[in-house]
């Protein structure tokens, strides 16, 4: 049986697991269905357990979940989502769901909400530097948030049959855990595994590591950077970020390793539309990425940046900029696709 075909059938849960800042388990970053949380039980009891079960039963036979709008927003613009990207993507492992046999071969799990960026659209759950608002946001009292709180080596138990690591924050390269497992997949020479990253890039340094150092040393890392805007705006958007910073960090990424895959990530909101050409364009022309290594986040929260909330008036001139922008991509040879994600954004506006 072709799952891949069906409507709402989504592999996730038969072969990823993901835990949230606090230690909540659910199928996905976009999902927020409660499977379980590994503060108060072990990940086996969580993976083999009713509710995962009763997922798996939902997708298997092609009923949606309301918790997945996400997705379904996404592909109703004409875009690839989660859902679809790893269908294909993990299409091999549909074995598993026809033998009933799931492993949490691809991981993704926000260890902490440490983080030296307070960015206007983010929240105290995926950064600690929102921590005085987070009281207001029902977060937690304590800055720091933690997913595991005594029994982090059941993640190190997974290593061996993991084929994906998906690290992100908070800051995933100020956070101690995450060089933990990078420490212990050196250790086994586990370096088939593919890495990838949200990260804000702005630090390579973590105590004695240098990121650029040991990423050499993996087959497969793929970096996206969480970058809305250039130059001042963008600084403005992302309270802590430094764009000149940005650009020396990249110039050094292409000095030592720049055989790694490197993409600008930004998060398309009511506060970025109108200068994304700009970012993209000055980073093509200098060289820092090329015109393709680029993937564009619609933001859905909070409601007031959603690209919906635009009067009518201003989408009449997103669409415009866009427009333009798309007739640049077609001149200088950018692919299909990228030039489908940037119609896509047009839909969803």
């Amino acid at each position: 049986m072709d799952f891949t075909n069906k409507k709402y059938f989504c592999i996730l849960p038969w072969i990823h697991f993901h835990v949230s800042q606090n230690g909540r388990v659910s199928p996905c970053c976009n999902n927020n269905r409660y499977l379980g949380n590994v503060q108060q039980n072990s990940i086996n009891e969580i993976w083999n357990g009713k509710l995962f079960e009763e997922l798996r039963t939902q997708f298997k036979n092609n009923i949606p979940d309301k918790r997945c709008v996400h997705c379904y927003n996404i592909e109703a613009s004409g875009k690839k989502s989660i859902r679809q990207i790893s269908n294909e993507k993990y299409t091999n492992e549909l074995n598993r769901v026809k033998t009933n046999k799931p492993e949490p071969i691809y991981l993704d799990i926000r260890f902490s909400n440490i983080c030296n960026f307070k960015c206007k659209t983010c929240w105290h759950g995926n950064s600690s530097a929102w921590f005085k608002e987070g009281s207001k946001q029902n977060a937690s009292n304590e800055r720091i948030i933690k997913a595991f709180t005594n029994n982090f080596n059941e993640v190190i138990n997974l290593l061996d049959d993991v084929k994906e690591i998906y690290f992100a924050g908070g800051e995933p390269l100020i956070m101690e855990e995450h060089y933990q497992i990078l420490e212990e997949l050196e250790k086994r020479k586990l370096f088939d595994i593919e890495l990838r990253y949200n990260t804000n890039f702005s630090k390579l340094n973590f105590k004695d590591k240098n990121i650029l150092e040991i990423w050499k040393k993996f087959k497969t890392v793929h970096i996206s950077a969480s970058i809305d805007a250039a130059f001042k705006l963008g600084e403005k958007i992302r309270e802590g970020f430094n764009w000149e910073q940005f650009i020396l960090n990249r110039k050094q990424m292409l000095y030592v390793c720049p055989e790694i895959y490197f993409e600008i990530a930004p998060t398309v909101s009511t506060l970025n539309i109108f200068n994304l050409p700009e970012l993209h364009q000055e980073l093509v022309n200098q060289k820092l990425i090329g015109i393709n290594n680029i993937y564009l986040n619609f933001l859905e929260r909070p409601q007031e940046y959603n690209l919906k909330s635009l009067t009518e008036n201003s989408k009449l001139k997103a669409i415009e900029s866009i427009q333009t922008h798309i007739n640049w991509l077609s001149k200088n040879g950018a692919g299909t696709a990228i030039v489908y994600q940037f119609k896509t954004l047009l839909n969803y506006m």
